[in-house]
């Protein structure tokens, strides 16, 4: 993986990052970062070295990826090791997620307004919350339909 300059690096931090601001583990991030610029399928063991963290981090936390639906699984041809690539639709994949969390949150806002009918400022703030995560919600299949469209 000699193509991996400093910048790619930086790149692949801040979706480490950006995973755990989603409570999610840095590592997953890191090799999602890694998944994104690579086009080649990667071992366990180049990811390992890449990211230089652990094998045990690596199976860890391509086990969820793999749950999550964002990576892929690759055998090759007379090759006993896996390989892992990203997911062909990671992207819809992780949009899909956030508006089924978005549809979740906002049913449980609609479900207790009636416990709060009776204070208005804690009224003021489930209205509130509907209508943000209804826009949310709009967003989300918006682009879920504008990415079935390419």
């Amino acid at each position: 993986m000699s193509n991996i300059t400093a910048e790619v690096l930086s790149f692949i931090e801040e979706i480490g990052l950006d995973y755990e601001c989603l409570n999610l583990p840095r590592i997953a991030g890191r090799i999602m970062g890694l998944l994104l610029v690579t086009t080649d399928p990667l071992s366990s063991q180049q990811i390992a070295s890449t990211l230089q963290i652990s094998l045990g981090s690596v199976s860890t936390n391509i086990n969820l990826l793999l749950q999550m639906g964002v990576v892929e699984k690759k055998s090759l041809i007379g090759d006993r090791i896996n390989y892992y690539i990203l997911a062909s639709n990671s992207n819809e994949k992780q949009v899909m997620d956030m508006l089924s969390t978005t549809i979740s949150r906002q049913a449980i806002f609609i479900k207790y307004w009636d416990v709060v009918k009776d204070d208005e400022i804690v009224k003021l703030r489930f209205k509130d919350s509907i209508e943000s995560l209804d826009i949310l919600r709009k967003f989300y299949e918006h682009n879920l339909s504008s990415s079935e469209k390419i």
